[in-house]
């Protein structure tokens, strides 16, 4: 079923819908199934099919012309195929007769033909009108030579810098961690019992690897319903609210 599904934008009947006993869906999907020979011609009702689209027929639409033109170029070769497959096989009348009756898959064949040019011509259509702001130009540019020398010995130095083993970087900066996770937390639980407290305040005099750990330890804290964080607004002040006993976490 992928193979049959069609690219429907900028098609005129990419919208026209049918519902029929054998079938019910997009009308092109219609004739692709039939082409695979997945629905039999002679089960589908033109007479209803024809019905359905001028019931779907609006003639105030910009392009009425054009989704007329290809249903009535489909239709009228459904109805060749489909008198082709329920009545005999006409016989050649001769070199001087009239032109040889074409068989049902011919007409399957030129059904499908007529599908893949409108859909070509429709998709190199909508690539132009794309590109419509572009235009080739004749001008061709000249080569210039190069200016780039190469050191040999810098080229062979900075790829042993960069495939040889990378060194730590260092740490010192960030100073020793003076206290643990839980020392924090202690510290955080006593601040609180004289009510809410600011991260600013509870930090104050601490490098930057402590007041991480102290951040760490709030988050710890109200996960487990100790205190709740309050922050008015984004990148605002940053306060610890305790948490009495009963009251719900948010």
């Amino acid at each position: 079923m992928a193979e049959t599904r069609m690219e429907s934008r900028s098609r005129s009947l990419s919208d026209f819908t049918v519902e029929l006993d054998v079938y019910s869906g997009p009308y092109e999907w219609l004739l692709a199934l039939i082409m695979r020979d997945e629905v039999e011609i002679f089960e589908v009702p033109l007479r209803e099919l024809v019905a359905l689209y001028l019931g779907n027929r609006d003639p105030e639409r910009r392009d009425t012309l054009e989704r007329d033109t290809d249903f009535a170029g489909s239709a009228a070769a459904l109805v060749l195929l489909k008198s082709r497959t329920l009545s005999p096989a006409a016989e050649p009348e001769g070199e001087d007769g009239e032109e040889e009756a074409l068989t049902p898959e011919q007409l399957a064949e030129r059904l499908s033909r007529y599908l893949k040019i409108k859909r070509g011509a429709e998709s190199l259509r909508e690539r132009l009108k794309e590109n419509a702001g572009f235009h080739p130009s004749g001008h061709v540019l000249r080569a210039r030579p190069g200016r780039l020398h190469i050191n040999h010995e810098r080229l062979v130095g900075t790829a042993r810098r960069t495939f040889s083993r990378l060194t730590e970087p260092p740490v010192q900066h960030l100073g020793p961690i003076t206290v643990t996770l839980q020392d924090l937390a202690d510290l955080i639980r006593s601040s609180l019992t004289r009510g809410p407290v600011s991260y600013e305040d509870l930090t104050l005099g601490m490098d930057r690897l402590n007041s991480a750990v102290a951040f760490a330890a709030a988050l710890s804290l109200a996960s487990e319903g100790r205190l709740t964080l309050s922050q008015p607004e984004p990148l605002g002040p940053l306060t610890f609210v305790p948490v009495e006993a009963g009251q719900p976490v948010s």
